[in-house]
């Protein structure tokens, strides 16, 4: 008797469910009017096909949609940095020191776009420095290229604690914020800094394969030239890599020679 009993609640809570999760998906859909006293099956067939298409869909969350018409209204490198002083954007803000917004001159024809802030960029708020920044200096400088005549910005402004991926849910918020740091400087050559550049923009971690080649970041309707280049903290920690990045950079000079 007992567990008849049990089994009876169990069916109605499992009653209540779906139609608590058949009322959520109407109200989403904008239905309100009920057609008929009696449950249509024909109709009730076609909502639980949708619904199981839906649940199948990738979705953004409502906060990266709002991120996203944030981000749509900024026009200028200074409207992008206090949108994103100035909003929650997500718990990896919360979690660091200082926002890690840009460098160098936001009128250059270069871009960088550098990995994820360790603990000293997000201590002193600037991208690239202490032993890193020492080497990335003299990278630039071989390529007769100083701070000063590039514009350099972090794949996200924001420090991860732990060694680790971002999240499906931080590329949603986050990559937009990137992206539209692009449009804004709208450079003639990008170079992608280490591994997370191309993976969160150009969907490839074949960092070694893609070193040294000239590829096409497409942005909007534009397509901007783009070059991978070996991040100096992996420089650091094996520096018989240093001669591969030497042939990167005459790439590179010919490339501002072509284009600048």
């Amino acid at each position: 008797m007992f567990e008849s009993y049990n089994g009876f609640i169990k069916k109605m809570i499992l009653s209540m469910h779906k139609l608590l999760d058949d009322l959520k998906w109407q109200i989403e859909a904008g239905i309100d009017d009920l057609i008929g006293d009696q449950p249509n099956k024909k109709e009730n067939s076609k909502v639980e096909s949708i619904l199981v298409k839906e649940i199948s869909k990738p979705t953004e969350s409502s906060l990266g949609i709002s991120i996203k018409g944030g981000l749509h209204e900024t026009r200028t490198v200074e409207e992008l940095k206090d949108f994103l002083l100035n909003n929650n954007i997500c718990d990896l803000q919360k979690s660091s020191k200082n926002l890690v917004f840009s460098d160098g001159d936001s009128n250059s024809n270069i871009m960088i776009i550098s990995g994820t802030p360790d603990s000293d960029e997000d201590n002193e708020g600037m991208p690239i420095i202490e032993k890193k920044g020492e080497l990335f200096n003299n990278i630039l400088s071989a390529a007769n290229l100083t701070r000063s005549l590039v514009y350099i910005a972090p794949i996200i402004p924001w420090k991860i604690n732990g060694n680790r991926d971002l999240t499906s849910e931080e590329k949603i918020v986050l990559i937009p914020i990137v992206k539209k740091h692009i449009e804004i400087i709208n450079p003639k050559i990008l170079i992608f800094l280490g591994l997370e550049p191309i993976k969160y923009l150009l969907d490839n971690d074949g960092m070694m394969k893609m070193r040294g080649k000239w590829l096409n970041y497409n942005l909007e309707e534009k397509s901007i030239e783009c070059l991978p280049i070996l991040d100096p903290g992996f420089l650091i920690r094996r520096p018989e890599y240093k001669r591969e990045t030497w042939n990167d950079i005459l790439s590179l000079k010919e490339k501002i020679k072509e284009l600048i």
